[in-house]
Parts: C-alpha cells; structure tokens; sequence
C-alpha cells in the first residue's frame, strides 16, 4: 500500500539527498588535495546522520500511531466476536426451551 509523502517528508528527502551529495564532493576534494577542511566534512556527516536520526524517529511515531489504531481495531474486534458467542449462546438456549415446550405439546418423552 503506497500512502502520500507530507510535505515535511519530502523536504527531509531533499536535504539528506543534497547534504549527502556535498559530502561525496568534499570527500573526493579532500582526497585529492581540495579545500575542505576536515572538520566541514564531519559536519556535512553529522548533519546527513542528524537529518537520518529525524527521519527514522517520524517514520517510528507513525509506526506507533498505526499500531494503536490496529490494536484497537483488534480490541473491537474480539469483543464483537464474545458479544457474537453470547448471543449465540442465548439463541441455543431459546431453540433448546422452544424445542422441550413443543415436544411437551406433543408429548414426545425423550429417550435416554
């Protein structure tokens, strides 16, 4: 099931992708000789694991989320599945006194 990107998810999506691209630049200059300097390209890397860590921590609320909601579904679902049962139960009951008030009618003795 394919569900809609938010507009937040989206812009996570373009700075990861773009801070990711910066840092595979400085990472070829700085093997090379370029400009750079080391401590700009471990802050292009915390910022990549940064913008990871907020994206995984959304994706993990929204997991949370849909859990309660499948949970709650299955609550409700059992409970209509025990109110079925006593119904059930109730209906058998009824057939049973209905069936023992229509063979006192015909006076059927029952066999043991």
């Amino acid at each position: 099931m394919k569900v809609k990107k938010s507009i937040f998810e989206i812009f996570l999506d373009i700075i990861l992708i773009l801070l990711s691209i910066l840092v595979i630049y400085w990472l070829i200059e700085l093997i090379f000789g370029g400009s750079p300097t080391l401590s700009e390209f471990m802050l292009g890397l915390v910022l990549i694991l940064a913008t990871l860590f907020i994206k995984l921590n959304r994706e993990v609320g929204e997991t949370k989320i849909e859990m309660k909601h499948i949970s709650k579904g299955v609550k409700e679902g059992f409970n209509k599945i025990k109110e079925d049962i006593t119904k059930t139960k109730e209906d058998i009951n009824n057939i049973n006194n209905n069936l023992e008030l229509i063979k006192s009618k015909l006076k059927i003795k029952q066999s043991e």
